[in-house]
């Protein structure tokens, strides 16, 4: 059985590919960027089956071409743009044809082709204000985002819609609010405008510098395997109780906490807080919120991350020993 992942040569989708791939299934890739060089080689050594179609979601027919072609049953519709404030300004438009009526293609799509499972993965980061100052993990009943910036909106906007038209087709679909990602395959593909500040700190770690960041609180990070992992258990569930899912590891950590264990590995590095923007050179696209609540998925399907602070940091220093500090050649579209 195919499963066609939309975006899957971003940051996320990338993760997904490895691990769908190396569990043996068959995946139509769609995405607007070719794969990465080292994605590639890494790929065809697992057992899986790939194929990638150059294509965009904002065009209905290269989704539909893509199901078609290669005989797809499921969904992961991971295409987005991750955007900063210059883009909210400069593109808003595109902000929302890509996040807002690409989900909306991605859905007629899939209810013409009568797909068995549509899997979203939304975002925390449509929270926005009603992240900030909460005495408590982020709920999926109880806490509602309050979006803040283009690509909040759009993704919440995307997520309701997601909901509302899964209940009028009678469509089985499940959306995964996905926290603070780092980890494997993060690099600039041009619908990211920023990188985490893990990978931030990490290069400067490796090349002796400094990292100077504002202080920012614990978050919710998650290692991208383990997100990737969520993300199928959403796909694989025969039936789910609900329809909304916060993909969190429950163990939120600081940026204090990765750096104190980078100046470990890399003696030269140094590292600080300050309140002072103009000499920060490390800053998050978004402010961090209140970490998620994970009980929905562990209660339900006993989804336990693989990856706590100190294993992802072994095996994310490893993984970057061997790609180098980003995943190396890509062929940009002509």
């Amino acid at each position: 059985m195919t499963t066609l992942v939309t975006g899957g040569t971003g940051f996320v989708g990338l993760n997904l590919l490895e691990q769908l791939l190396g569990r043996g299934d068959e995946i139509a890739c769609l995405a607007v960027n070719p794969l990465p060089t080292a994605a590639a080689r890494d790929f065809a050594k697992l057992p899986g089956k790939l194929h990638v179609i150059r294509g965009d979601v904002t065009e209905a027919g290269s989704i539909d071409d893509a199901i078609a072609r290669h005989r797809c049953r499921r969904i992961i519709h991971a295409a987005a743009i991750t955007a900063g404030t210059a883009r909210d300004e400069s593109e808003p438009a595109r902000v929302v044809e890509v996040n807002l009526l690409g989900t909306i293609n991605a859905l007629q799509a899939a209810r013409k082709a009568n797909i068995e499972q549509f899997v979203y993965p939304s975002t925390g980061g449509h929270f926005g204000e009603a992240g900030l100052n909460v005495g408590h993990l982020l709920d999926e009943e109880t806490d509602h985002p309050l979006p803040n910036s283009m690509y909040g909106i759009s993704k919440y906007a995307a997520e309701r819609t997601v909901l509302r038209l899964g209940a009028l087709w009678s469509m089985d679909v499940r959306v995964g609010r996905v926290a603070v990602v780092y980890g494997r395959w993060e690099y600039e593909t041009g619908v990211r405008d920023a990188m985490t500040t893990i990978l931030q700190a990490t290069r400067l770690a490796m090349t002796g510098g400094e990292a100077v960041f504002p202080k920012l609180g614990p978050a919710d990070w998650i290692y991208s395997v383990d997100i990737a992992r969520a993300l199928m258990t959403l796909l694989d569930a025969a039936t789910t109780k609900h329809r909304l899912y916060h993909l969190a590891i429950e163990s939120p950590f600081d940026m204090m906490a990765w750096c104190a264990r980078l100046q470990e590995r890399y003696p030269a590095f140094r590292y600080r807080e300050s309140e002072r923007s103009d000499e920060c050179n490390i800053a998050p696209l978004a402010p961090f919120r209140v970490p998620f609540s994970g009980r929905r998925l562990r209660e339900e399907f006993g989804f336990v991350p693989r990856f706590a602070i100190d294993a992802a940091f072994d095996d994310y220093l490893r993984w970057m020993a061997l790609h180098g500090q980003d995943v190396g050649d890509v062929a940009r579209p002509q």
